[in-house]
């Protein structure tokens, strides 16, 4: 159960998220945020414990445990840093920004929203774009990378995709509406720790693209997200580097590999490759 269920965990002070799929078939994911003294420790037993229900899926599956990395996996697992996501701001509402939208009945807000994707620590949408002269636009507190938290009062933490676009198409008549939103930038920095090449990062990429994350892997641990584009290796930017480049260098690095992603569609926005659709 512990092996198809869980999703994600990570600690930052006081406060340990762990996300747990509903069922193996499920597309619904919960997202659990305790506080204890002892998060480290726990989010450290939590991986043991998914580590050792991991070998025995093997065992019984009559896979080869050499497919392992043993013991020592798990304990690169422990010295990875989760990426520096804003989950303090997410839950310290102090740091929250209420934006109010004033427009006519009927008009369009103004911005594009993306879903924050897999592995996010903190599952609700990203503001994508923001269309020049709109309503979102003049309120000047709007801006690419916020996270939307709240609309109306109703929270949207958890919710789909699909059924955040719905919601809010629905108040489109109104001429007012108020958000709940944390600020952050698009750019999430990863810091990979691999000591030796036979640790494999976990994850594959296309074209820069984060394509695949194994669960329970160096990558996933460290917050490498499904559905981002790698723009930075070590401080070097991998924009206009091909796919053998960018593939040469993940799997040659040992050490600390320090990535900059950003989520593809925002990247392909910026790019002019893709046309936000504006809400």
């Amino acid at each position: 159960a512990v092996v198809s269920t869980q999703s994600t965990g990570g600690d930052q002070g006081s406060n340990l998220t762990v996300m747990v799929k509903h069922s193996l078939d499920s597309t619904r994911t919960t997202c659990h945020v305790f506080e204890s003294n002892r998060s480290k420790q726990v989010r450290v037993a939590l991986n043991k414990a998914f580590t050792l229900s991991y070998k025995d899926v093997l065992r019984r599956t009559g896979q080869s445990e050499e497919t392992l990395l043993q013991c020592a996996y798990s304990e690169v697992l422990s010295s990875q840093t989760r990426a520096q996501e804003d989950i303090a701001d997410v839950l310290d509402q102090g740091k929250h920004v209420t934006v109010t939208i004033i427009k006519r009945p009927q008009e369009a807000l103004g911005f594009a929203l993306i879903s924050s994707g897999p592995g996010s620590i903190i599952p609700t949408v990203i503001v994508s774009s923001i269309r020049p002269a709109s309503p979102a636009y003049k309120t000047e507190l709007l801006n690419v990378g916020n996270q939307l938290l709240e609309i109306n009062g109703r929270s949207l933490v958890g919710l789909s995709y699909e059924a955040i676009i719905s919601y809010i198409r629905s108040l489109l008549p109104s001429t007012k509406i108020e958000m709940q939103v944390v600020p952050g930038s698009p750019v999430l920095v990863i810091e990979l720790i691999r000591p030796d090449l036979k640790y494999p990062l976990g994850f594959s990429v296309k074209d820069g693209h984060i394509t695949t994350l194994v669960r329970g892997s160096i990558g996933e641990r460290a917050g490498v997200r499904v559905g981002h584009r790698i723009i930075a290796i070590n401080g070097e930017s991998t924009v206009t580097l091909d796919h053998d480049s960018i593939a040469g260098i993940l799997l040659s690095e040992t050490g600390k590999l320090l990535l900059k992603t950003m989520p593809s569609q925002i990247f392909n926005l910026m790019l002019g490759l893709e046309e936000p659709e504006y809400l």
